[in-house]
């Protein structure tokens, strides 16, 4: 994503942003009703593990109201993006909205959770490949 200044200076937004304030895309889901920010940072992995998360990545769940709008945050080790890595990442996103919601897998429901997880790293990779 690109930044044009009325200076005629062009600026990468991921370079210009404080403090991950500003994500680098969001995912949606359950119907377009909640969303989750990604953030690809451009850290060494024991940055992550400083703060409590893994060393190459790590989902914060932010949310308020668990059927409604924002839900949290994934950030990634953006040298470090793997299969494995944004998978076991988002299960946690899968995970947090299950028990947040009081949702109970059974055999007769585990085929729409496999859906939605599917449904969660098909969303990364669609605007993860716009930025590489």
């Amino acid at each position: 994503m690109k930044i044009f200044a009325r200076s005629g200076i062009v600026a990468d937004i991921r370079r210009i942003r404080l403090d991950s304030e500003i994500p680098d895309f969001k995912i949606f889901f359950n119907k377009k009703k909640q969303w989750i920010d990604i953030y690809l940072e451009d850290v060494h992995p024991k940055t992550f593990a400083s703060r409590g998360g893994g060393h190459w990545g790590f989902f914060i769940a932010k949310w308020t109201n668990p059927k409604l709008g924002f839900f949290g945050e994934v950030h990634l080790v953006k040298s470090r993006v793997r299969p494995d890595l944004v998978v076991h990442e988002l299960d946690h996103v899968r995970t947090e909205w299950m028990l947040s919601n009081g949702f109970t897998i059974i055999r007769q429901n585990e085929e729409r959770m496999a859906s939605f997880l599917d449904g969660l790293v098909g969303s990364f990779y669609r605007e993860y490949i716009k930025l590489v």
